[in-house]
């Protein structure tokens, strides 16, 4: 009965997701209580799209089997990438009920909570992950990036070494590196640690704006603004990176220019009053405060 099932799993694992779909829809159509197709299927769902359908079909798959740590474990990824972060917490610790040793579930769990700011909790769940699995530099450069939100950034600066030295390609943890020699005031090293990054994954946007902020504060502008632009051919409309590059074009002299990025930023632009008290500029209006 099986061998249906087999092969919907292959078109799945080898990324054909439209065979995968028919595949496992005629497998369900003569047996739809089985669960291992539900959850299967049901991830499937999400990764064309149909995430909602995925839910309903993982949920099915569970009320049949309780125990399947695995879909626990999926329905939880599906909801932290729909940002639903409580019930994706509520599924990882319902896989680890299960399954306490379950490594992946706990390191998800951890970066769900951190990105829910629960810090302190994260550590623990990336702790647990790192003990059960030694070897998982994935989870030493998250317990880094949770260290330097705690403020701890000599701690940090271990765990991200230890990712580096399971991983030397690492580029996210070059990264997190760098931001976390910044954070001790080391700026030559965190340029040094976000150009090994960038050489590694010229695609990572934050880490071209980490690396600006730091050329900024060297006084180097013109290789800020460089690598402010390389940022945004990345992520062309990211605000944050086009105030930033709008302030170093300002600290250059580049009057104009810095101001049209800090405009297309955030919009508006407050000048306040000048010396006589008479006018206020707001973006291109002029107005006289008199007249009010």
């Amino acid at each position: 009965m099986d061998d249906p099932l087999n092969t919907a799993v292959q078109y799945h694992s080898s990324g054909q997701l439209d065979a995968a779909d028919e595949s496992y829809r005629n497998f369900l159509t003569t047996n739809p209580e089985h669960p291992d197709a539900l959850h299967l299927y049901g991830v499937l769902n999400h990764q064309m799209g149909r995430s909602r359908e995925g839910i309903e079909l993982i949920k099915k798959a569970l009320a049949l089997q309780p125990s399947y740590a695995e879909a626990h474990s999926n329905l939880g990824n599906i909801f932290r990438e729909l940002g639903s972060l409580d019930e994706a917490v509520a599924a990882y610790k319902a896989a680890l009920s299960v399954v306490p040793d379950y490594a992946e579930a706990l390191y998800n769990l951890g970066q769900t909570q951190r990105a829910m700011e629960h810090f302190e909790e994260s550590l623990q769940s990336l702790q647990k992950a790192v003990e059960l699995a030694t070897d998982f530099p994935e989870g030493h450069n998250e317990i880094g990036a949770v260290l330097r939100d705690l403020e701890r950034p000599e701690e940090a600066l271990k765990s991200l070494e230890t990712a580096l030295t399971l991983r030397p390609d690492f580029a996210e943890a070059y990264s997190n590196l760098g931001s976390t020699y910044a954070d001790l005031g080391d700026l030559d090293s965190a340029v040094i640690n976000f150009q090994k990054a960038i050489a590694l994954r010229p695609d990572l946007a934050e880490t071209h704006t980490n690396l600006a902020n730091t050329l900024s504060l060297l006084g180097y502008f013109m290789d800020a603004i460089e690598s402010y632009n390389r940022s945004l051919s990345v992520q062309p409309n990211d605000k944050e990176t086009l105030y930033l590059l709008g302030n170093a074009l300002l600290d250059m002299g580049h009057h104009k220019e810095g101001l049209k990025y800090k405009r297309e930023a955030r919009g508006v632009i407050e000048f306040g009053t000048d010396e006589t008290n008479q006018y206020q500029i707001i973006g291109k209006v002029i107005r006289n405060t008199n007249d009010d």
